[in-house]
């Protein structure tokens, strides 16, 4: 019983870096009030970290907001809520990352957020820590 109990939490420490994970949407999605923000870093460019946010506005010209940021010490697809935005508009984003070497901006895209509600019926928001069982 006792080994048991010892491979028992060994276990669970080794993989308890695998039981809560971020559920992204697989593309930038709008809401009524908010825009699901999803961006993928290919890479780090020699540092350990990178961080990354999305900038966004009502002008093109005019990227005038900014999400919070985020830390990543490795490549992977990321995501970010913007909320209390104004429905039936369209907004202006994209993605940035700055590492040692400066700062890196993606292409500008344009989404426009839902005119009416349909979160019962069509919009999936990701759910952040989601909890993933490991089966043994």
């Amino acid at each position: 019983m006792k080994k048991f109990l010892i491979f028992l939490l060994l276990t669970i420490f080794v993989f308890s870096g695998f039981a809560f994970a971020e559920v992204c949407p697989p593309k930038t999605t709008p809401g009524r009030n908010y825009i699901d923000f999803v961006g993928k870093l290919d890479g780090l460019g020699g540092d350990e970290k990178v961080i990354v946010w999305f900038e966004y506005g009502l002008k093109k010209e005019n990227l005038d907001k900014k999400t919070k940021e985020l830390e990543l010490r490795e490549p992977k697809i990321f995501c970010l809520r913007e909320n209390n935005l104004k429905p039936c508009t369209v907004y202006y984003y994209r993605a940035a990352a700055k590492n040692s070497a400066g700062t890196n901006y993606g292409e500008t895209k344009s989404i426009k957020t839902l005119c009416k509600d349909t979160s019962s019926k069509n919009n999936k928001s990701y759910k952040k820590n989601i909890l993933k069982w490991i089966i043994f």
